[in-house]
Formats: structure tokens, sequence, C-alpha cells
């Protein structure tokens, strides 16, 4: 069987690296050390139509597959994959919200994060749980007008920084049945946030903890229907997998490339040190 990629996926691919090589690999050294990554970048990458991959043509979005959305990650992520990874959570939110989101969820919240004038979180992780989505604690009781949300997220890409969060809550009994989705807005009342984690690499996409306590939000905010979120952070859970591989695969070839440019250049005993075999061999190893 032989594979290969279209016309117009090497077209994304080419798009895809050239402006991280223009926009994101010049500054990514210093993003890291600030520790953010600037607000702007957001809109410039939607306009290429990547903020929303796998938002359908009829909602404003780009409609790729799969295949087509991992190569678009991994051609970034050989400028930073620090960045390809926040855009690929970003890009899991907009595609539950155009799936599962009511006809007035996606009017109020679908355009801006086509734009990406609207960053999203992704709000499953929590300190006693890890991902275990059905195992987890955080409650969202009805009110009059709406939820009112208790409890923490741990590790969240985009804490403190992003402009709203889907954020997985229990609002019936235990187990994976009772797991609902609410969208709540930064600076909503009773939402905070925990304290920088302090990572080894990827430090320019802030990950904290996201912390409610009797944080309230609108009906109009629950994500698909009650209860059923647990099949809705399966799924966006098995595409986050092939798009985190896709990442590492591209900074691992961007890697490889340094290093291959660095033997050519380097000298020992009269010649560059690729073409010492010993150092060949742990190149072709990698």
């Amino acid at each position: 069987m032989e594979f290969a990629l279209s016309e117009e996926q090497v077209a994304i691919i080419d798009l895809a690296r050239a402006f991280g090589q223009e926009h994101i690999a010049p500054h990514a050294r210093d993003w890291e050390a600030e520790g953010t990554i600037p607000k702007a970048l957001w809109p410039q990458i939607a306009e290429l139509g990547l903020g929303g991959l796998y938002v359908s043509e009829e909602s404003g979005g780009a409609g790729l597959s799969r295949l087509d959305a991992t190569l678009v990650f991994e051609a970034l992520s050989m400028s930073c994959a620090s960045v390809a990874a926040f855009l690929s959570i970003h890009n899991m939110c907009a595609a539950m919200l155009d799936r599962y989101g009511s006809d007035a969820l996606k009017a109020r919240y679908l355009p801006s994060a086509v734009s990406m004038e609207t960053v999203f979180s992704y709000c499953l992780t929590e300190p006693g749980s890890g991902s275990d989505a059905a195992a987890l604690r955080t409650r969202a009781e009805r009110t009059n007008v709406g939820y009112a949300l208790t409890g923490t997220k741990a590790f969240i890409s985009g804490g403190g920084y992003s402009d709203a969060y889907i954020v997985m809550a229990r609002t019936g009994d235990a187990g994976p049945r009772g797991i609902s989705a609410l969208i709540v807005d930064d600076g909503a009342p009773g939402l905070s946030f925990g304290g920088l984690e302090d990572k080894l690499g990827w430090r320019s996409q802030p990950t904290r903890q996201v912390q409610m306590d009797d944080c309230r939000g609108p009906a109009l905010n629950l994500l698909g229907e009650e209860g059923r979120c647990f099949s809705y952070a399966m799924a966006g859970r098995d595409g986050g997998r092939l798009n985190i591989a896709a990442c590492s695969l591209g900074a691992a070839q961007a890697a490889l490339d340094v290093t291959r440019g660095y033997m050519a250049e380097r000298k020992a005993f009269g010649q560059s040190i690729d073409q010492f075999q010993a150092l060949q061999f742990r190149l072709a190893d990698m």
C-alpha cells in the first residue's frame, strides 16, 4: 500500500512551517524565558484558518481532517512545540463547541474562537484524579439561573491566561454518566488561579490550577446535554493524543536538523565531525 500526501496537504505543511519560521521561531526562546505567548500571535494564526481546524466550514472553520491537523501541528512544532500544543488545545475546545454546542452557545462563542479573539482552555485534570474523567470531583450544582461550580482543576494549560474555559464537572452521581461540560468566562465571580507551575520546558505555555468557589454560570453555558460530557471528553482526548504525538515529532525533527547543521560546521582533526563513523551511527539512530 502506497501512502503519500496530497498536494493540498503538502501546501498545508508549507504554509504552517513558513509561518512558524517567520513569526514563531525567532521569538520562541524569549517567550520561554518570559513564560508567556503574546496574545497578538493568535489572531495572526487564525488568519491562516488555524483557529478552527476541526470546525465545520458551515460554522466558519477549516473543516480539516485529523490527518490534516496533525500536519499543521507537526510543522508548527518545528518552530516551537509549546505554541503548537497550546493551539491544539484551543482547537479541541472549538471542535467541542461546534459539535455539541447549542445554536445560542455557538453564536456566542464560536466566531471569536475561530478568529482566536477568544482563546480557550480545556479543564479536565484534577489534583486527586489526574485525567481520569470518571473520577473527577468538581461539582456543578443547579441554581435558579444556571450552575454554581466548586472544585479545582490542575495542570491546566492557559490557566489565568485564556479568555474562556471548558470545565468538566459533576452534575449527577458518581461515575462517567454524571459529568457535564460548562463554559466559564475569565473574570467570572468565584474563579481564581493557582501559582504558575515551574516546568522543565514548554514554559511559554502558562500552566496553573483553575479554582472555582461557588463560581456562577448561566444555564446557556452548558455544552451539549447534561451528564453526557464523559463521551465528549474522551473524543477530544483521542484527537489530543494524535496532536501531542505530532508536536513531539515536529520538535524531534527540528532537533535533528539543528544537530546535522552543527555537525557539518564543527571541525575536529581537520574535518567536520559528521565525517566520523561513530557519530554517523548515532545520527542514524536519531
